[in-house]
């Protein structure tokens, strides 16, 4: 059973399995090919469904086509997970180490979740989106934020808008819900009423959280980090410092000795040495009578 989990749960190839090694090689070599295409196909999926949400004057030919083009996107994504999953060393267990993925392929499949459909564009935007590695952790974050808050409030606005007893019918009520909802302040004046808007309400208060927990964790590491450094600097300075005075002793020891001063010892014997503590008295003094 252990070893079946094993099978199932570990991802990497095995450096002695020449067949797994080949794979490893051609997954990566696809991945870092179609990784740009990948990003440009997510980023068309969510520039369509943002026109399906925001845009209310749409027709109802209008709205079909967009909903063909969102499709035919998606089975582009459906192939491409299927392709990795076949490249893989591991078939199953590259399945169970991208769930999410398998999650945003899913999602849309279901009618009642097709309201979620935009985090298809999201996972497919970060993950394949990872190889490229653009900004720093900072960077990142705050991208991560907007990213964020703009999926939910197309999410929870496409959830709620027309429901009976919906507070959300606007995308600025959407964007204050998402961002109040992540920063987990709760002012109550916005509160979904689908089940959908609840689900994307509970994602969103477990990402909220995480991201909150990054930036703290974010913003320490750089305060420990100066004052590290700063500290480093200061033990540099002081260790020059007592090198040059060394140098400095070491010299006027020896220019006293070439002048014939008595009674000094060479500095390679001292300078080195740590300082003798004084002799102590072999019995100690008696007490005056």
């Amino acid at each position: 059973m252990d070893r079946l989990w094993a099978h199932i749960t570990d991802n990497k190839s095995d450096p002695d399995n020449p067949r797994q090694v080949r794979a490893q090689g051609r997954l990566d070599a696809y991945e870092r090919r179609t990784a740009l295409v990948m990003v440009f196909l997510a980023v068309g999926y969510l520039v369509l469904y943002s026109f399906y949400v925001l845009d209310e004057g749409l027709t109802s030919e209008g709205l079909d086509r967009l909903d063909t083009a969102m499709n035919v996107i998606w089975v582009v994504f459906i192939a491409d997970l299927t392709l990795r999953t076949v490249l893989a060393p591991k078939h199953i267990a590259y399945l169970v180490h991208h769930p999410l993925d398998v999650i945003a392929v899913a999602v849309p499949a279901f009618r009642v979740l097709r309201v979620l459909r935009v985090l298809t564009a999201g996972q497919w935007l970060i993950s394949r989106g990872s190889r490229l590695r653009v900004g720093r952790t900072a960077t990142a974050v705050v991208f991560a934020v907007a990213f964020l808050t703009y999926l939910s409030s197309l999410a929870v606005l496409n959830a709620e808008r027309g429901a009976k007893g919906a507070d959300i019918e606007s995308f600025g009520d959407a964007v204050w819900w998402s961002l109040v909802t992540m920063a987990t302040v709760g002012y109550g004046d916005y509160v979904p009423v689908t089940t959908n808007g609840r689900i994307v309400a509970v994602g969103l208060m477990v990402v909220g959280i995480s991201l909150l927990g990054l930036v703290g964790a974010s913003v320490a590491s750089a305060v420990v980090t100066r004052i590290s450094g700063r500290a480093q600097e200061g033990q540099s300075a002081v260790k020059e410092d007592l090198e040059a005075l060394r140098t400095e002793i070491a010299a006027l020891r020896q220019a006293l000795l070439d002048a014939g001063v008595t009674g000094l010892t060479r500095p390679s014997e001292t300078d080195s040495a740590p300082p003798a503590s004084p002799a102590r008295p072999a019995h100690p003094p008696s007490p005056p009578e």
